[in-house]
Formats: structure tokens, sequence, C-alpha cells
């Protein structure tokens, strides 16, 4: 009797270890995180979920202006993010190589900042937050075009599990 309870034990614990494999991706994110991340353009990168090329928020040169177009964009993805429990992540921004490391540390600051203000003012949690400038340091574009200094300028927002 002791046998068949233990088999018994070990054949439930089996099952609800593959039905919580089934209900929480490796990523650490249920479906519903995932799927609302997926609608928003986020992609799943090595540092966690981001916005994909064709979603990335550019700027201006010398600027940290967010676009009206884009602010309702960063506020959809806000109230999105909330809306499946995501209360964390982290605004990065970047610029071309025009200017001064200095000054292209600040404005990539700027730019992170900007974003992360309409976040909050959609109910984002200050808290939840982690603001960083790279500056020209990580570029993903060749800044020797005009195309690949737009590119360059943009801010990245990344979603990790906790």
């Amino acid at each position: 009797m002791t046998s068949r309870f233990s088999a018994f034990i070990l054949a439930l614990f089996g099952a609800l270890s593959l039905a919580a494999c089934q209900t929480m991706p490796q990523s650490g994110f249920t479906r519903a995180q995932t799927e609302m991340l997926q609608s928003q353009g986020f992609v799943e990168t090595e540092q966690g979920w981001q916005l994909s090329m064709a979603d990335r928020m550019l700027f201006a040169t010398n600027s940290s202006d967010v676009q009206p177009e884009m602010a309702g964009r960063i506020a959809t993805m806000a109230q999105g993010l909330q809306s499946v429990g995501l209360t964390s992540a982290r605004v990065e921004g970047h610029t071309d190589s025009s200017g001064s490391e200095e000054y292209n540390a600040r404005l990539s600051e700027a730019r992170a900042n900007a974003v992360a203000v309409i976040m909050q003012a959609n109910g984002f949690p200050a808290a939840g937050l982690a603001i960083r400038g790279w500056g020209e340091s990580l570029p993903i574009a060749d800044n020797a075009t005009e195309e690949g200094m737009a590119q360059n300028r943009r801010v990245v927002v990344i979603v990790t599990a906790l």
C-alpha cells in the first residue's frame, strides 16, 4: 500500500510539474504577459523583452522631445504592461556620435527620462523603472550615414522577469 501511495504522489507531482511548465514559459513570463509584450512590438532577446527594430522610439538630432504619436504609443505600452502585472522595466537612451561624449551621455539620459515620465503619467510605478543613458557607446547602425545616425538616436524599453 505504501508503494502505491508513493507511486501516486510521484505521478501527481510529475503531472503538476508538467502543467506548471505549460502555463509558465521558460522566460519567466506568463502566456498573457508574453502575448501582451508581442502585441506591443516587443521581441525576446538575451537581455529580456525589448522593442523590436520596427517599433523603436527614435528622436530628432539634439532633442529629447517625445513626438506626439510616440507619446501615445508609450502610454499604451505602459498601460498594457501594467494590465498583465508587469511593473518593472529598464528605459535606456542612446545617441548618435555627433557631439561630445559628455553631451551625448546627458542627452541619452534625458531621452530615457522623457519616456519614463510618460510611462509614469500613465500609471507605471516610478519605483519599477531603471533609467540609463548610454550616450553614443552602443550604436546599432553606422554613424557615417544619416540613416544610421537616425537609428542610433533611440530609447529602448526592456522588460525582464523578476
